[in-house]
């Protein structure tokens, strides 16, 4: 059998597991629903599975790690939430097709923004909502919840002299139900997590797409319905638990995303 080997980021320790001799996987300390979801990851990645070649499906995956298919499901479930594969009923799951993987990017911040439009534009922040809400299933997913369960929303709207640049929408664990006593117009919600609440944020998974702006998004960032902007998702994650789910909605005629590559 072959053998995997999982490391922890910011970690030199890593864990070794034999195809064979895989334990069951609601068994022992470590989660093992993600060994799959980033094994079949690296796979589409890597180009494995060639274009219109279905993957592997529940029953086989089940076979391959031995887990449930209920587990094998859940991996397939966030591999299509982040777009990596689709499925076809009666007839699998396919890839969508390699992804480009160099480099990382991020949104500009207002005062980047601000400086490139001059030294006397002013940014803003305009907390439009915040309170406990019930998770859609959509959020449920991406925070690892059960459906309905509370969580901590949280949507401003973001400009530079008075002109809307930016809505962003985010979705934290109830835990983070403190941040409604603190100034979220002014504050950093990112430093509020790492310092109040001392959260280490371990890693950030994040995707970046071009959507037609619906009615609510549209008249806040005042742009026509049917307007094309960016939209970058981001889900930001504590010793691999999620924490923080966010939508943010970027005029792009005003704001901008910064890449990095490296080699």
């Amino acid at each position: 059998g072959w053998w995997l080997t999982v490391s922890k980021p910011g970690s030199n320790s890593s864990l070794r597991f034999k195809s064979s001799t895989m334990p069951m996987y609601d068994k022992g300390r470590v989660s093992k629903y993600p060994i799959i979801k980033h094994t079949l990851k690296s796979r589409l990645l890597t180009g494995t599975y060639r274009p219109g070649q279905a993957i592997p499906s529940e029953t086989q995956l089940a076979k391959e790690f031995v887990v449930s298919r209920m587990t094998a499901r859940r991996a397939l479930d966030e591999l299509e939430r982040e777009g990596l594969i689709y499925r076809v009923q009666g007839s699998g799951s396919f890839p969508t097709g390699q992804r480009f993987q160099q480099g990382v990017f991020r949104i500009q911040s207002l005062e980047e923004m601000s400086l490139a439009v001059g030294p006397e534009a002013v940014p803003f922040t305009r907390v439009l909502r915040s309170g406990l809400q019930r998770a859609s299933l959509p959020v449920a997913q991406a925070l690892r919840l059960e459906p309905e369960s509370a969580v901590l929303e949280v949507v401003r709207l973001r400009g530079i002299d008075s002109h809307p640049v930016l809505l962003e929408r985010r979705f934290l664990r109830a835990e983070a139900e403190v941040l409604l006593g603190k100034n979220l117009a002014v504050e950093s919600i990112h430093e509020l997590l790492v310092g109040d609440l001392q959260l280490e944020i371990s890693n950030v998974e994040q995707s970046l797409e071009a959507v037609n702006l619906e009615a609510a998004e549209a008249s806040l960032l005042e742009l026509p319905v049917g307007t094309a902007c960016l939209l970058m998702r981001r889900t930001s994650f504590t010793q691999d638990v999620p924490f923080s789910y966010a939508s943010y909605w970027v005029r792009s005629d005003r704001g901008a995303f910064i890449s990095a590559f490296v080699g």
